[in-house]
């Protein structure tokens, strides 16, 4: 069972982009939307495959999960359990949030999860814009993974994590081409796994609108690379201990 946080300050498009690559790559799992209350009453953890907090604002999260919601989660993932966060969830899980320092957008402040116990820092590839797809980037990563060490996927104001390689038990999975800085983490947090992502793997350019002036820029360089993204989603699957369907070109 992967349940998938749905709530106040999650995007409509990071969750629906995220169901339906899980549908498409496990087509055997159950997936349920989780909202604030249910997270906090904690009975998810009783059969949770995976809890993944999608892309959206992390400012909003915080004001739900606080206290209960996220000592639950903490509680999940110490004891064996495993979490996915993209972009605002990947802030979301870090001690400290650094956005758009100095900027009209600006949040800084502590988070209580602190799977990463450092910094995530953003905008980094481009600056954000809440109600336009300005910011969007095909972000060009060079990941650890053999079978696909090269990728480009969709970015859209996701963070860098300050510093990843010096903390123990964590581990760069991915870098930005361009920085060659911490773009996606894998983390060992007591007896469970935590994945951290500043781009969204998730995304299908095939569904993204080719009438954005922005996206239009992008999306030739997200088409050409899209079986890569979907190996990559996979290789994360595979980390998180989610055993995923192979397709026939595998």
């Amino acid at each position: 069972m992967i349940y998938i946080y749905q709530d106040q300050g999650v995007s409509q498009e990071s969750f629906t982009q995220i169901t339906l690559i899980l549908k498409e790559v496990l087509p055997e799992t159950t997936l349920e939307p989780l909202n604030a209350v249910e997270v906090c009453q904690g009975l998810w953890a009783k059969d949770a495959d995976l809890l993944i907090i999608p892309g959206g604002a992390d400012v909003p999260y915080t004001r739900k999960l606080n206290g209960l919601g996220n000592q639950q989660i903490k509680d999940y993932v110490s004891h064996g359990g495993a979490f996915l966060g993209i972009c605002a969830g990947a802030y979301y899980a870090c001690a400290e949030v650094i956005f758009d320092k100095g900027g009209p957008l600006e949040v800084i402040g502590t988070r209580q999860l602190a799977f990463f116990p450092g910094k995530a820092m953003g905008p980094i590839l481009a600056p954000y814009d809440y109600k336009t797809q300005r910011g969007s980037r095909a972000a060009s990563l060079r990941t650890v993974f053999p079978n696909v060490p090269t990728l480009a996927t969709y970015y859209n104001g996701g963070p860098f994590f300050q510093d990843a390689q010096q903390y123990p038990g964590t581990r760069v999975l991915a870098r930005y081409n361009d920085n060659h800085l911490p773009a996606v983490l894998e983390i060992h947090f007591g007896k469970g796994t935590v994945v951290l992502s500043g781009v969204h793997p998730e995304h299908d350019p095939f569904t993204l609108d080719p009438q954005d002036p922005y996206l239009q820029k992008i999306l030739p360089t997200l088409k050409q690379s899209d079986t890569d993204r979907k190996d990559f989603f996979r290789q994360l699957l595979q980390i998180l201990g989610i055993k995923y369907y192979h397709s026939s070109h595998h």
